[in-house]
């Protein structure tokens, strides 16, 4: 965590995700959503490789396997984005896949001091969360979404369904699915959830997600561009 190679990852993440935004943003309309296509074919397909990979391993019981991670879910939102082109997935893909990215890339809990730089779970782990950044980021720069803050309600209240559902199933099977029951390892929240109890600890995590995904929606205050919200139909 924050080691020599860690520090090489994330420049190198952080490089590719710039390039391929700039690339993209660059081509053709028609090319550049089939550049999002492919990246929303990609996702579930690095989601699905990595439990496959968990279940040769060893890990054979099948709720453990399940794409319901903040990241993981992913999976299925980021496909439903680009394919259906409806708002509600796309300003949900940005409030937080993009912050999940980061924070997967800074924060690799769960492979970081556990597998080596250059194995199968570190490189799927960055490929998928750099793409988890790059998708909404090019949604916008390719003018197919613009975010409004007025929609924001919406995002939230989406979230704490699917957090609903999740808590259900970390409940009955006894899981940790978008860390509703513990923090994620090596992160400040760490620190409190051992000193304020888990109440507090799920109180400060979304207030912090719910907090800075409203922030980074407020760049987008000002009335969509008439040519954006006609790609937008169009698509």
């Amino acid at each position: 965590m924050f080691g020599a190679e860690h520090l090489f990852i994330l420049t190198v993440a952080a490089v590719s995700v710039v390039m391929l935004l700039r690339w993209t943003e660059r081509l053709p309309p028609s090319k550049a959503r089939l550049v999002l296509c492919w990246a929303a074919v990609l996702v579930p397909t690095l989601e699905f490789g990595h439990s496959a990979w968990l279940y040769a391993t060893g890990c054979k019981r099948l709720v453990k396997l399940l794409p319901l991670h903040l990241c993981g879910v992913q999976s299925i939102f980021i496909p439903l984005a680009v394919f259906t082109d409806r708002d509600l997935f796309k300003d949900f893909i940005y409030a937080t896949s993009m912050l999940g990215g980061i924070f997967g890339i800074l924060f690799p809990a769960g492979v970081a001091d556990y597998y080596p730089a250059w194995s199968y779970q570190t490189i799927q782990t960055v490929l998928l969360h750099s793409l988890l950044i790059f998708v909404p980021i090019a949604l916008i720069r390719t003018g197919r979404h613009r975010p409004d803050p007025h929609r924001f309600p919406r995002v939230m209240l989406l979230f704490l369904c699917l957090a609903l559902v999740v808590g259900a199933v970390d409940a009955f099977f006894g899981e940790n699915y978008m860390f509703l029951f513990a923090p994620p390892a090596g992160t400040p929240l760490v620190w409190v959830f051992d000193t304020f109890g888990r109440q507090i600890y799920l109180l400060i995590t979304f207030l912090l997600l719910a907090g800075v995904s409203f922030l980074i929606h407020l760049p987008f205050v000002d009335t969509p561009h008439p040519a954006e919200e006609r790609v937008g139909r169009s698509a």
